[in-house]
């Protein structure tokens, strides 16, 4: 069977919806052509030769070939898109939008020598605190979009307590530290550990497909918000990171198409932009997990994109190829990305720029991410 947008959401229970909601929404807001973006902040650190796998590298399975994501198998890439790159199976679900021209996919992009701390990396990243004050620079384009009079919607922060609660866990395993955030005394210590990651994850990813049909819903007013933004946590893997990271791609992915459906009434003019403060290193550490690297890899999808492709340029696997020899290089600056969506997306000036994305406005922004 052909995958497509309209199989992905039967998959998800949401066709029904879809055309109830959409066609009833579309009458109301016809008129309504004002731009809209959602920030997802995959914050941790994303992976990205797990999240798309180069599987036509010719060094990716001597890097990888023993990760738990990957096997002797083709079928272990998930879907392939083009002769070098594969979407992570949990991922699945965005194949459909692909298909259709409505997700691109830039990888090997990070911020040059940005350095390894998360709260460093993300304050350029988002040219400010993305936790307070005006929450960076979709906060202040929020702002300027409305002329002040309507701010950033944004769900709760990432309980980034989750990834240091599984790392606690499934490096000492000899602790019962599972049974004992349970409450439990009986069945296995690894039953427990298995228990509490997927009482965690179901948890995770709940709130997150709330959070973004919210976040589409507050977009689609007519009065609403311009720009919202959403934190998904699971991403920071230093430990046994193969499963733990499936299940938090598979949430990103159920819930930006369960965005996509809430969204419907404006998804030709709406960007949704993942990204993430660094990378991962390139090989895997003794506990299963991967370390702080450098490049990592950007989403934009959306009605607004013109996807259907993967841009910017790979830099290799082969050991002269990375980064200080244990990172993915960075080919393309990630702000380059969001001067792009700024500019050529949200329509800020030049002048509005210099204010609302400093880090930004200085670099060329990319051209060609979005439809005529």
């Amino acid at each position: 069977m052909q995958l497509t947008r309209r199989t992905a959401l039967q998959g998800l229970g949401l066709t029904s919806l879809f055309a109830t909601s959409a066609g009833r929404a579309s009458a109301v807001f016809a008129g309504d052509c004002h731009p809209r973006l959602l920030v997802v902040h995959l914050r941790g650190g994303l992976d990205a030769l797990a999240a798309l796998p180069p599987h036509g590298d010719p060094d990716f399975r001597r890097l990888r070939g023993r990760a738990r994501e990957v096997d002797a198998s083709d079928d272990a890439f998930g879907v392939k898109l083009d002769p070098l790159f594969a979407l992570h199976p949990a991922l699945e679900p965005l194949a459909p939008f692909y298909s259709a021209g409505e997700l691109l996919i830039l990888p090997a992009t990070g911020i040059p020598d940005i350095g390894k701390s998360h709260d460093a990396a993300q304050r350029v990243l988002f040219d400010g605190h993305v936790d307070g004050g005006d929450f960076g620079w979709p906060g202040r384009a929020a702002s300027v979009l409305s002329q002040g009079r309507q701010t950033i919607w944004r769900a709760a922060p990432a309980d980034l307590s989750n990834d240091v609660l599984f790392d606690l866990v499934l490096a000492n395993p000899g602790f019962d530290i599972a049974r004992l955030c349970l409450g439990e005394a009986s069945g296995s210590a690894g039953d427990a550990v298995q228990t509490l990651l997927a009482r965690r994850h179901a948890l995770s990813a709940a709130s997150f497909a709330a959070a973004a049909t919210s976040a589409a819903q507050a977009l689609s007013r007519p009065d609403g918000p311009r720009v919202a933004l959403l934190q998904l946590d699971g991403i920071d893997t230093h430990v046994a990171q193969g499963e733990r990271l499936s299940a938090t791609l598979g949430t990103l992915a159920r819930g930006v198409v369960a965005f996509s459906e809430a969204a419907a009434a404006i998804w030709r003019q709406t960007a949704v932009l993942g990204i993430t403060e660094f990378g991962r290193s390139i090989h895997f550490n003794e506990q299963g997990g991967t370390d702080h690297g450098s490049a990592s890899v950007a989403f934009l999808m959306g009605g607004a994109i013109a996807g259907g492709r993967i841009a910017g340029r790979w830099p290799g696997l082969a050991a002269g190829q990375l980064h200080d020899g244990t990172d993915l290089a960075v080919t393309t600056d990630v702000r380059s990305i969001i001067n792009a969506v700024l500019k050529d997306h949200l329509g800020l000036s030049s002048q509005a720029m210099a204010t609302v994305a400093p880090n930004a406005s200085g670099l060329q922004a990319i051209k060609g991410l979005f439809q005529i």
